[in-house]
């Protein structure tokens, strides 16, 4: 539809909940979406996910339907969200997210037909949040936390559109951005305004960043990505958000970089002016000032519109020259945004203005003894009030918190709890003014607020040890709470409960005789009879409800009473009226005693079933310890030294290195080796074995000049035998890499990410990647080759089975071990080299008569190999 015929709201003024923006959120709403969509790009097959695949699934989520978790959405209508075309959605994203399990979709038909009108999406992740997780889970959203998401999604991205009435619904921020990155540029500015503050402001990582700045590690660590290259990615996020508009990167004074994003702030501009234009809290109204023209702050404009809130502090403005005869007073506000700093600060008072008290209800003009007499009339308020120590009749109504229901203005001075706070503290905080007061350190800043309601107990409390302990035990009741109904509403929930404990209490503060007792075992802990942790004295946390589970608990009781009066009525139809009670009172005491002695009897069985658990376990435990016990004395299998656990440290390392030997042997035959031609490959594989024995008989020398024992020679030729396996492997994968299906593998992988080369900003990035997927692909493939052709060799070489040892007839390896234990003993090695005649290879030690080595005499005898390695390692007879 074109600009002209675009339909124009009429003007006039904007209410201010018709002029909210969707990129302003209070704390709590904007901590728990955050919260759901990291928690979705969490899920196991999101994790790595392409941008596009991610960015999809957010979408969904947010236009989920909470009645039955499902959205129906065409690929179009789904890729102009996400930025991409309905091809891509239709044949990447959509066949990514049902293979990973993501989520399940079906299409829609029109009946009788076979025209697809749309498909059906399901959230899988969503489904079991509401299923099977508690209702504290990130994913287990409500229908307003939907709607808050969407419209969230909607500011960012949406595409815009024409309605029927000819208006017209502006694109989001980044609506109109499309082609590659579209989806990674919409996902990021996302995050971002989740992670901003009012000021527009996003708070950027901490620790060492790369070079790119922490503007860009920021935007890297939001988007799941890694490494340099991650940063470099995200350098490249920033720089298209900036040239699109919707960020700009600012400097402070002290010449630090901030990321601002300018719609926020602009938004969080609008609502503060509609605040001040309606007089709402936290518009920041300035407050009424003394001076000598002006009535000292009794006067208040009258209201010309019905307040947002029923409660707070009413916006107050200049006054006016003069006077008038009588000033109404200023109401009563406990913590107000534009105070002294609250309870206890410089300038705080008791509340009211001028000389009089801030509760008085009449007889205003009288003495001030009076009106402190007043002052110290009971908080409930009237004249038939209970006197102090007394319990209230009707105990008094602290309204709780409910769900989604937020601080007036934003600060914990308008909530319920708050006001009910300085209710009590101005019914009975002002007996104490000037006692401890000011000898008393106060609590942490950050406590003071859920102190107020019990500040005489704090001020009584003598030691510092004591003050942590309260304040240790406040943090962790803080917590708690916050786990439930999030760390937005804790505070104004516990002071809440402070306050109406206090209330409850006969006597109030003054009839406690141990604060740190009443605090730590009365005041603080949740109380509940249900084991709901969102329960405190029968009345949900989060929602300010009764407690279901507290219901059907008394409801239970109840039937229970109802059942045994019923039962007694029948058995004694002609007693008297006590008699019955009197019956009713002892069936109900024998009912209580068998519920009392089932519970202990199946506590005692469970305590036995544990016991016995742990006893079998104790005794497992115990033969373990004698297997293992027993296995360390156990002598070496091969030389028989005592208590080695079956196998000494020297004969363990030779028989590493033989492993090794084979190991080594196998890579040069099935790495360099032809499979077609067996003479040649068995030529390479004893050529590479002769050198290793070489090698390895070098480093034994080295070790026995330096001094090393037995043992120590065995690990040297280990470690060597380690590192001419790892040398051979290199060597073999790098002569496979030139195999044909190696090249043919790394060219397909070369050109298949060429083929994707538009889903990169260049055409350098694209050549980048592509060469990498072919340096992948060809690693891959070589190492399969090698695998192959090594299994392939042990298979055709692997030695027939010894047989065992009869008639105490030591083994071949033993007697090649004990003869390599006394070639390798100093005193018994003799000096002197010498080459072999038939292999040309230099030894060290006494020639044989033959003067062949043990490997070619052990070739020509038609020894097993282990014979000759032990022959070659002693080379001494």
């Amino acid at each position: 539809m074109s600009r002209a015929t675009t339909a124009l709201r009429p003007a006039g003024p904007v209410p201010v909940w018709e002029a909210a923006s969707w990129l302003t959120h209070t704390d709590k709403m904007r901590g728990r979406l955050r919260g759901a969509v990291h928690e979705l790009m969490g899920q196991p097959g999101l994790v790595g996910a392409p941008d596009p695949v991610r960015m999809t699934t957010v979408v969904l989520a947010a236009k989920t339907s909470a009645a039955d978790l499902a959205v129906e959405m065409t690929s179009r209508e789904l890729g102009r969200w996400v930025g991409v075309s309905a091809s891509t959605i239709g044949h990447d994203v959509r066949p990514y997210l049902d293979r990973e399990h993501i989520t399940e979709s079906e299409n829609r038909v029109r009946p009788g037909t076979q025209v697809i009108t749309g498909i059906r999406w399901q959230l899988l992740s969503l489904l079991d949040a509401r299923l099977h997780q508690p209702a504290t889970h990130p994913l287990r959203l409500q229908k307003v936390e939907f709607a808050v998401l969407w419209g969230l999604v909607e500011a960012v991205c949406a595409p815009g559109w024409s309605h029927a009435d000819g208006t017209q619904t502006p694109p989001g921020l980044l609506g109109t951005r499309t082609g590659p990155g579209a989806a990674t540029d919409r996902l990021a500015l996302l995050l971002l305004v989740l992670e901003g503050r009012a000021t527009g402001v996003v708070r950027l990582c901490s620790g060492s960043v790369h070079k790119h700045g922490r503007i860009a590690a920021t935007i890297a660590r939001l988007l799941g990505y890694s490494g340099a290259e991650g940063t470099a990615e995200g350098a490249r996020v920033r720089g298209r958000l900036e040239a699109a508009g919707v960020v700009e990167v600012r400097r402070t004074s002290a010449g630090r970089e901030q990321l601002v994003i300018p719609a926020v702030e602009a938004a969080y501009r609008e609502m503060r002016r509609l605040r001040r234009a309606e007089g709402r809290p936290g518009g920041l109204v300035p407050g009424p000032r003394r001076g000598v023209a002006t009535a000292g702050g009794d006067q208040i404009p009258a209201q010309t519109a019905k307040p947002q809130v029923n409660r707070g502090k009413s916006a107050s403005g200049r006054g006016s020259a003069s006077a008038g005869l009588h000033a109404y007073h200023t109401p009563m506000a406990a913590l107000g945004d534009e105070g002294a700093g609250g309870i206890g600060f410089s300038g705080y008072g008791r509340g009211g203005s001028g000389d009089l008290p801030g509760r008085v209800c009449a007889r205003e003009d009288q003495a001030a003894d009076t009106d402190a007499a007043a002052a110290l009339g009971p908080s409930s308020g009237g004249p038939d009030g209970p006197l102090r120590g007394e319990m209230p009749k009707t105990p008094p109504t602290i309204p709780m918190q409910p769900e989604g229901q937020e601080l007036a203005g934003g600060d914990a001075g308008a909530s319920s709890g708050l006001d009910a706070a300085s209710d009590v503290l101005a019914g009975v905080g002002g007996r104490h003014s000037g006692g401890l007061r000011g000898r008393v350190p106060r609590p942490a800043r950050d406590l003071e607020a859920v102190v107020a309601p019990v500040q005489l107990l704090w001020d009584r409390l003598k030691r510092d040890s004591t003050r942590r302990l309260v304040e240790k035990a406040i943090r962790g009741e803080l917590t708690a709470i916050a786990s439930v109904v999030g760390r937005g509403q804790a505070e104004s929930i516990l002071i809440s409960r402070l306050t109406r404990r206090l209330l409850l209490q006969p006597g109030e503060a003054d009839a406690i005789t141990d604060p740190v007792g009443w605090l730590l075992g009365r005041g603080l802990p949740r109380r509940s009879d249900c084991n709901d942790a969102g329960c405190d004295e029968g009345v949900r946390m989060l929602s300010g409800t009764a407690c279901a589970h507290c219901e059907d608990q008394v409801r239970s009781l109840r039937a229970r009473r109802r059942h045994v009066a019923a039962h007694v009525q029948a058995q004694l139809p002609d007693a008297t009226t006590e008699q019955q009670r009197a019956a009713l009172e002892d069936q109900l005491r024998a009912v209580v005693d068998a519920e009392a002695a089932r519970f202990e009897e199946r506590r005692r069985e469970r305590v036995a079933k544990d016991a016995a658990v742990a006893a079998k376990a104790a005794a497992a435990r115990a033969r373990q310890e004698a297997d293992e016990l027993a296995r360390r004395a156990m002598p070496c299998a091969q030389c028989g030294e005592p208590e080695t656990g079956g196998l000494c440290g020297t004969c363990w390392g030779w028989e590493e290195t033989e492993k090794l030997l084979t190991d080594a042997k196998t890579l040069v035959a099935a790495g360099c080796g032809e499979p077609d031609d067996t003479e040649l490959t068995q030529s390479l594989a004893d050529m590479a074995e002769h050198q290793a024995h070489a090698r390895i008989q070098d480093a034994c020398d080295k070790a026995e000049a330096a001094g090393a024992s037995a043992t120590m020679i065995a690990l040297a030729a280990k470690m060597k035998a380690q590192d001419i396996v790892d040398e051979y492997r290199t060597t073999a994968l790098r002569t496979l890499g030139s195999e044909f299906q190696v090249e043919a593998e790394a060219r397909n992988a070369h050109a298949a990410q060429m083929r994707r080369r538009h889903l990169h900003p260049s055409i350098e990035d694209a050549e980048q990647a592509a060469t990498k997927a072919a340096e992948e692909a060809r690693r891959r493939t070589a190492e399969h080759l090698l695998t192959q052709r090594s299994n392939a060799w042990r298979a055709a070489h692997t030695p027939a089975p010894t047989e065992p040892a009869r008639n105490d007839q030591p083994t071949v390896y033993e007697t090649g071990a004990a003869q390599a234990r006394a070639a390798v003993t100093p005193a018994q090695r003799p000096q002197g080299a010498w080459t072999c005649t038939a292999c040309g290879l230099a030894l060290i030690g006494r020639p044989p008569a033959d003067g062949r080595c043990a490997a070619c005499e052990g070739q020509a005898a038609g020894l097993s190999r282990a014979e000759r390695f032990a022959r070659l390692a002693g080379a001494a007879s």
